[in-house]
């Protein structure tokens, strides 16, 4: 196995396990890696140490959740792999040279902004949206080739890719082709944003090449249907969200964002795509 089919697991598994221990010697043991070759391997494929790379996960992801959530600041610190608050507060400090009680009250503010824009700005080709509802999807598995970058320059190619791969292995089709978003732009550089273009497999697999694969949880999402251009979904999303808040019995949970394509193959020249946006929900701790 090269080191690059070892990182592809190991990231799957890192923005799986943010809230726990993700050290350097944990990862390495997780790698079947000595430290400081997994920490040459990593710094040279990623760009960044892992500890600096999961610190950021851990960063954003509390940023994500301080602006969607009402959860107090600790809970949110913990449940993002932060045991020491103080540790927290200098980690988020440092990346949004704010406090995150001061992220939480300047932010949402800064969200109505960006949505405001981007329904604005990203709606000049029209695009329709289905009503929201909610559905249980099941577990699905997947393989997957990642994009790090902004989500409105991921190539079709990938999914080529993911074809070719698919018609190697003699998978039977139809195929079910998907979408994953690991990050929010508004906490994420854009630079930083990670996409994977994704295949429905029907099980688990050994990766090979740059071909990895996750396991997409199942579980409550709202999901609601866009039917035009890929390049009016930023658009999308920021019609959707508000709706949201009409099941009262459910708290949105954030990312990953998943989009189901319902087309034979991707292609970004088409005006007529139907895509399932499906944002993860959960049912509210009643106290």
């Amino acid at each position: 196995m090269n080191d690059w089919e070892t990182l592809t697991r190991l990231l799957v598994y890192i923005q799986a396990h943010l809230d726990q221990d993700l050290s350097l010697a944990a990862l390495g043991d997780r790698a079947s890696l000595s430290p400081a070759h997994l920490q040459r391997v990593f710094k040279a494929a990623v760009g960044e140490t892992p500890k600096g790379y999961v610190t950021r996960l851990r960063v954003e992801r509390a940023a994500f959740c301080l602006l969607a959530h009402e959860t107090a600041v600790g809970e949110i610190a913990a449940s993002c792999g932060f045991q020491n608050p103080e540790t927290f507060i200098r980690a988020f400090r440092r990346r949004f040279d704010k406090s995150p009680r001061e992220y939480r009250l300047s932010g949402r503010a800064d969200v109505a902004g960006w949505n405001k824009e981007r329904r604005e700005t990203l709606t000049a080709p029209h695009f329709e949206l289905s009503q929201t509802r909610l559905v249980v999807i099941r577990p699905t598995h997947v393989a997957f080739r990642r994009h790090v970058g902004p989500y409105e320059d991921v190539p079709e190619s990938l999914f080529d890719e993911l074809e070719r791969w698919a018609t190697r292995r003699r998978l039977p089709g139809p195929r079910t082709w998907a979408g994953i978003g690991h990050d929010a732009p508004i906490t994420t550089p854009a630079a930083q944003l990670r996409f994977d273009a994704a295949l429905v497999v029907p099980g688990p697999f050994e990766p090979s090449g740059l071909v990895g694969y996750q396991l997409i949880a199942g579980g409550p999402h709202a999901v609601t249907t866009h039917v035009g251009p890929y390049e009016t979904l930023g658009a999308a999303y920021a019609r959707i969200f508000p709706r949201l808040s009409a099941f009262r019995e459910y708290e949105f949970v954030g990312l990953p964002a998943l989009e189901v394509f319902q087309a034979a193959r991707i292609s970004v020249r088409f005006a007529l795509n139907h895509t399932d946006i499906c944002l993860p929900m959960r049912r509210k701790v009643m106290v």
